[in-house]
């Protein structure tokens, strides 16, 4: 199971960074949702500050595919890695000083998440440079269970800080890991890609959509990722209003729930480690992603923290598993040179993300967050049962 770790050093050394610089990112999430909701007591802010730190994937991601693809991958991860520190602090600063604002929240919300746009894909598309082919499948799973094991670390640690040291507190401690990750980072080896040059910029851009077109595999996959993406994963950024409105939980009780749910995606990831002819499976993804939007809609109406952690758990293994073969069919069908195009792709999936949040965000205020977030799940199994219909390789 951990055989990448064991054989590769410089893998080792992207695994710890990236350890930390995904905890510090969950860290993050949960005290900005948090301090949106104690600012304005409104599901929808909560809303638009998901949109503010989710909308950048979206306008980068093609840019993002373009310069991993040109430059030395070591050196834009360093230069990431100190522009989200620096935004991790602005946030901490200003907390602790009282001059936080609405709009402050949204601009730093902004450029965090423009800075993470160059992080992840980055993080990703390396990976197959540091580990031989034949241990790819295994490296790219134990990658995968890394960033889901900080979904447990990451949110924990939010919780208990909080209400240790506060919101400021939390930012601090989360620009402190950010400092660890550029550490680690620091270890890697350059990794300049054997980059193909296009004839324009425009051929640049977009030839990682012309492959992925040309693909009806990878088109099926890219769809199926947006659906989750847009209609599921935004009850992440409601869990503050679940925690407190509909369950009664303070900010610990918050990241016990976020916890449980990176417990269930640590160990979804690891199964994918383990077994490593898991994705081969016919109909796995389609099957994944329609029971994962079946538990998060059976959360939203569970009554108590009893029934609803279980269900929590449950939907982190699927959507783990589910992103984890996802990120390695993609990694094994796509060459280097064109590796942080078609990656970055993949990142736009994520870049839909504030697609989801804003209006589920809007209609959570009028009715509720149980129901939103209802309405969410059973359109994703509709649209998820249309894909299965219209591309077939999805379920062979």
């Amino acid at each position: 199971m951990f055989q990448s770790l064991r054989n590769y050093p410089a893998f080792r050394f992207l695994w710890f960074g990236t350890l930390a610089t995904n905890s510090a990112f969950w860290m993050y999430q949960i005290a900005v949702g948090w301090l949106a909701l104690q600012m304005t007591n409104s599901p929808l802010f909560v809303g638009l500050t998901g949109f503010a730190g989710g909308i950048p994937i979206l306008i980068f991601a093609l840019p993002s595919g373009v310069i991993i693809d040109r430059f030395d991958r070591r050196k834009i991860l360093l230069s990431a890695q100190v522009g989200v520190m620096v935004v991790a602090l602005a946030f901490a600063v200003l907390v602790g000083t009282g001059l936080i604002e609405r709009w402050s929240i949204l601009v730093l919300a902004f450029a965090y998440g423009t800075v993470m746009s160059f992080i992840f894909p980055t993080r990703n598309a390396v990976v197959p440079s540091l580990v031989a082919r034949g241990d790819l499948a295994n490296a790219v799973a134990l990658n995968a269970a890394g960033q889901n094991s900080t979904r447990v670390v990451g949110p924990s640690l939010a919780g208990a800080l909080i209400a240790l040291i506060g919101t400021a507190g939390t930012f601090a401690v989360a620009a402190s890991l950010q400092i660890f990750a550029l550490l680690w980072t620091l270890r890697l080896p350059s990794d300049k890609s054997p980059v193909g040059r296009a004839s324009t910029l425009w051929d640049s851009l977009t030839i990682g959509l012309r492959i992925v077109a040309r693909d009806r595999f990878l088109t099926g996959l890219i769809l199926l990722a947006s659906i989750t993406t847009i209609f599921i994963m935004p009850y992440i950024n409601l869990m503050p209003v679940f925690a407190r409105d509909e369950l009664g939980l303070g900010s610990t009780g918050l990241g016990l729930l976020m916890a449980v749910t990176g417990i269930g995606s640590v160990s979804g990831a690891l199964l994918v480690a383990r077994w490593r002819d898991l994705a081969q499976v016919r109909g796995i993804q389609v099957s994944a992603a329609a029971a994962f939007a079946g538990l998060v809609l059976l959360f939203a109406l569970a009554p108590s923290i009893a029934i609803a952690a279980p269900l929590l758990f449950l939907a982190g293994i699927l959507s783990a598993a589910y992103m984890a073969i996802n990120q390695t069919v993609l990694q094994l069908q796509v060459a280097d040179e064109v590796r942080g195009r078609v990656l970055s792709i993949y990142l736009l999936t994520w870049g839909m993300l504030p697609l989801g949040q804003l209006p589920l965000g809007a209609l959570a205020d009028r009715v509720g967050a149980p129901f939103a977030t209802v309405v969410a799940c059973l359109i994703a199994l509709a649209l998820t049962g249309i894909l299965a219909v219209r591309f077939p390789r999805l379920r062979d």
